[in-house]
């Protein structure tokens, strides 16, 4: 494993945390073993090195390997479930029959599991009678790496037992090599981007979900704060915040109330929901 020296520790660490938010100060050891096999394959023999190709690289490879390398894509299928059960049996049916759309955002989308579950949920809730306007979602992550994962939707075969029976055969498709797929149609319900939350957000449209769930944990308190107003800012009126149930928004957040353990919603008026409370809290 190749080590780094205190300063090339530091640099990097500036370079994460300024540019994308993320602290990797106390994951020194984690940095090296994940840049080591980068390094490697290069034929690189020095973080030093490393960054300085990277500077040089006017294609942006060698800061998309950095970046694919140092971020946690850890999720699956129906994961957190309490927050999918709480958008079938409470978001939807109070959907308005004048609305023209329902627009999610799934931020830090990693290898797409999150994000295909909402189109089976929202496709089993039609399947069954639910009324529901069109439906866009936007998936969205920094890691072109889990980017390509989840635009490729082919998933091992056992990631289906977390999936309920019905889900599985009427929306999963296996392919006889000890994988499976999504239908076609639940896939065009998602575009997915590169994006970087630390960055504004071009062109970017109001939501009336946003889920953005163990993501901020790895960011350092300004980009948790900073973050947490931009998705404020990116709700509609009335709409929901699912983040992860091991982090809470910062106590001065007054954009948003807190419905459920990681459930908050943005004031449909002036002042917050009657019969919820104020978010309060440190950071998780």
């Amino acid at each position: 494993m190749i080590k780094f020296t205190d300063e090339e520790f530091q640099r990097l660490t500036a370079y994460i945390s300024e540019g994308y938010g993320i602290d990797l100060s106390k994951k020194r050891t984690l940095a090296e073993c994940r840049m080591s096999l980068e390094m490697e394959k290069r034929q690189i023999s020095s973080l030093t090195e490393f960054l300085s190709q990277m500077r040089a690289d006017k294609t942006g490879r060698l800061a998309a390997a950095l970046i694919d390398r140092l971020t946690t894509n850890y999720t699956f299928f129906l994961r957190e479930q309490a927050h999918f059960d709480f958008l079938e049996q409470e978001i939807l049916p109070q959907l308005s029959p004048a609305a023209a759309s329902f627009q999610i955002w799934c931020a830090g989308c990693s290898t797409g599991e999150e994000c295909y579950t909402l189109a089976m949920l929202l496709a089993a809730y039609r399947d069954h009678g639910g009324w529901l306007p069109p439906v866009r979602i936007l998936a969205t992550d920094i890691s072109e790496q889990a980017l390509r994962v989840a635009m490729e939707a082919r998933y091992p075969s056992k990631a289906l037992e977390q999936l309920p029976e019905a889900w599985r055969r009427t929306y999963c498709r296996t392919d006889g090599t000890g994988f499976f797929t999504l239908r076609d149609d639940l896939r065009k319900m998602i575009s997915f981007r590169k994006m970087n939350l630390m960055r504004p957000y071009a062109g970017h449209e109001q939501y009336d979900l946003v889920l953005c769930r163990n993501v901020m944990i790895y960011f350092n308190d300004a980009a948790r704060k900073q973050l947490t107003q931009r998705l404020a800012g990116s709700l509609k009126k009335g709409g929901y915040l699912f983040i992860g149930h091991t982090e809470l928004l910062p106590a001065e957040q007054t954009l948003l109330t807190c419905v459920r353990p990681a459930i908050y919603q943005k004031a449909r008026r002036d002042g917050h929901e009657k019969g919820q409370r104020r978010v309060s809290g440190g950071i998780g």
